[in-house]
């Protein structure tokens, strides 16, 4: 009997979903990357509000992602989000290609007298 064969015929039935499940890895590291810049630059649009600064210009210094700004009587949310491609075959099905990425903030609106 050829054991060298044996395995040589079981790496290759593995390796195809070793890969699969590498990529899908990366994928999430990709998809937790974004949401965490995410967080850190919805903290500073909400110390950018809370300065002051018009909506306008805090678009302009963050113009690569989506920013939406709802203020009713007594709360203002921020949603900012951006798209992040999937790269694994299969996975993109799932989550849809490009896969968005949103974060929501909600603070009291800023009294200005």
């Amino acid at each position: 009997m050829n054991r060298k064969g044996q395995a040589l015929v079981e790496f290759v039935l593995i390796l195809p979903i070793f890969i699969l499940i590498l990529f899908a890895v990366v994928d999430f590291g990709m998809i937790l990357s974004k949401k965490s810049e995410l967080e850190n630059i919805s903290v500073d649009i909400v110390s950018m509000i809370k300065n002051g600064n018009n909506i306008d210009d805090i678009r302009d210094v963050y113009s690569s992602i989506s920013i939406d700004i709802n203020q009713d009587s007594k709360y203002t949310t921020i949603s900012i989000s951006e798209d992040v491609d999937i790269m694994t075959p299969g996975l993109n099905l799932v989550f849809g290609d490009p896969y968005k990425v949103m974060v929501e903030r909600t603070m009291p609106n800023v009294k200005t007298e």
